[in-house]
């Protein structure tokens, strides 16, 4: 099947809708974190149990997000016995229609491993940093944040997929 887009409607001929334009968008730059600043979407210790993620933009599946100032994020409790590790990430919902950011919790056990990322045709997840909750802990301490942003597996930053534009 040929398709081309996008043309003016004749009459309602053309109809096109957000996944035809986020597929266009989509092929043209790669997910990720654009990298404006450096501190660009970067998560940082709150006070108590909070993390403070920082403005910035991303883009995920064609798809934009922007924070246009500092959003805190709580992270549970932590357990008494065993640390765990959370997750924060950029998380891209077709079924919501819509990018937040979002905290995934770990599993409190004698040896924590990070949250797996959701990355399906209804949601995509970027992860942007790694949370160490050490158990007992009342608060986030920085040393115990590990950014992820520039990791191309986990987010990575936001580049042009076109390499070469000649006349």
């Amino acid at each position: 099947m040929e398709k081309s887009s996008f043309f003016n409607s004749s009459d309602g001929d053309r109809v096109y809708d957000a996944a035809d334009f986020a597929s266009y968008f989509g092929k043209l730059a790669s997910n990720g974190v654009f990298y404006a600043t450096a501190n660009n979407l970067q998560v940082t210790a709150g006070s108590g149990m909070m993390v403070k993620v920082a403005a910035g933009s991303a883009w995920i599946n064609g798809y934009s997000y922007e924070n246009t100032e500092a959003l805190t994020l709580p992270l549970a409790t932590a357990d008494g016995i065993n640390p765990r590790i959370d997750r924060v990430v950029i998380r891209w919902s077709l079924v919501n229609r819509e990018i937040k950011l979002a905290v995934l919790t770990g599993s409190a056990v004698p040896s924590p491993v990070v949250p797996a990322l959701t990355r399906t045709a209804d949601t995509y997840e970027l992860g942007i940093a790694d949370i160490l909750v050490p158990q007992g802990s009342a608060v986030v301490i920085a040393d115990n944040i590990t950014d992820t942003r520039l990791d191309t597996a986990l987010c990575g930053l936001v580049n042009s997929l076109v390499s070469a534009v000649y006349e």
